[in-house]
């Protein structure tokens, strides 16, 4: 069985490349976050107050999934349509599930909601640019 892989696009568009690149260190800064948030967590694990199970859980999540985010950011970069559309899904899930967890009361510290606002900020852009109109043209299948 062969697989079968979508071309890359190549990105001429000034504005398109722009918006990608500035995706591209958005979702890198997402993945700084989030695995500078599990160390912390893994720091101040002996203190219950600060590290729940929850903040456990989430935070290790959050870390893989923001470098799964960003290595797919990198290939959208280049001009891979799938991870584009990858990108896009996965982006805007994740943004959705931070909006309920800021939204659970008590579940999590404040700090990790302060966290997870960041984390949440960085992927809003994220999806905005990677819908954006030149972006989107550029990866339309023709």
């Amino acid at each position: 069985m062969t697989k079968q892989t979508t071309p890359a696009v190549t990105v001429t568009d000034p504005d398109a490349r722009e918006k990608l690149h500035i995706a591209q260190v958005l979702l890198g800064g997402y993945a700084a976050v989030s695995v500078l948030t599990l160390l912390a967590i893994v720091v101040f694990s002996g203190n219950p107050g600060i590290v729940t199970d929850a903040v456990w859980i989430r935070g290790s999540i959050l870390a893989v999934a923001s470098l799964i985010t960003f290595a797919l950011g990198v290939s959208m970069a280049k001009g891979s349509r799938s991870s584009h559309r990858r990108v896009r899904i996965i982006a805007l899930a994740q943004v959705v599930a931070i909006i309920v967890i800021e939204c659970v009361p008590g579940a999590f510290p404040v700090w990790f909601k302060i966290e997870n606002g960041v984390c949440g900020t960085l992927l809003i852009i994220v999806v905005l640019l990677t819908f954006a109109r030149t972006v989107r043209t550029t990866f339309a299948t023709r």
